[in-house]
């Protein structure tokens, strides 16, 4: 209990510290503040780090769960096709404009491409759908294994993926951030579902 309570506080700083910082600054501050500071070691990291926010993430984490108990892993690929599902309806929704048409327009010739990863384009960048996918595997996961050092881990892993959707120019700040609070509702609420049938199938 302690480790998901640790997971749940810690989520709920990093989202309001997010929200103030979209709010009180430019949109494009905190991409170009990473685009002017970069190196090599943490290149490498944000490169490897945004895959935990793809279906890698998921496989592993239903590797992790299967070890455990393979009821509890079945809601990983249930979670997984659900934050599909609303990652691309809420994108169709916003339709907001990538950092990449939003360099263009302010006529940013700054480096762009990080370790040759893809420059995405087009109108489908609120929310992120890394974020959503990172905070909602890693909230299941700190929900179903309560122990304090995977609250700790799930949390600085769920950050990550984040921030490396802003250092890789995939997303804005508030981008990560909308998708980190739908994240998170997805997978607890997936947690939740689990639990009453589980209650329901012992009773």
């Amino acid at each position: 209990m302690k480790g998901f309570f640790l997971f749940m506080n810690g989520a709920v700083i990093l989202i309001v510290i997010g929200l103030i910082f979209s709010l009180i600054q430019d949109k494009g501050h905190l991409l170009l503040f990473f685009a002017h500071n970069r190196y090599t070691v943490i290149n490498y990291f944000f490169y490897y780090v945004t895959l935990l926010g793809e279906p890698h993430g998921f496989i592993a984490c239903g590797l992790l769960l299967w070890l455990i108990s393979w009821k509890k892993m079945l809601t990983i690929p249930v979670l997984g096709a659900i934050v599909i599902v609303t990652s691309h309806l809420l994108k169709e929704l916003f339709h907001h404009e990538r950092p990449s048409l939003y360099l263009d327009k302010i006529g940013y010739d700054g480096p762009m491409n990080v370790l040759g990863y893809h420059m995405l384009t087009g109108h489908h960048s609120f929310p992120s759908g890394h974020s959503m996918a990172a905070w909602a595997l890693f909230t299941l996961m700190a929900a179903h294994v309560r122990k304090t050092w995977v609250g700790i881990v799930c949390l600085i892993l769920a950050a990550a993926v984040s921030l490396s959707r802003v250092y890789l120019m995939a997303h804005f700040l508030e981008d990560v951030v909308a998708g980190a609070m739908v994240g998170i509702a997805l997978g607890y609420g997936v947690f939740y579902g689990y639990k009453k049938i589980s209650k329901d199938k012992a009773a």
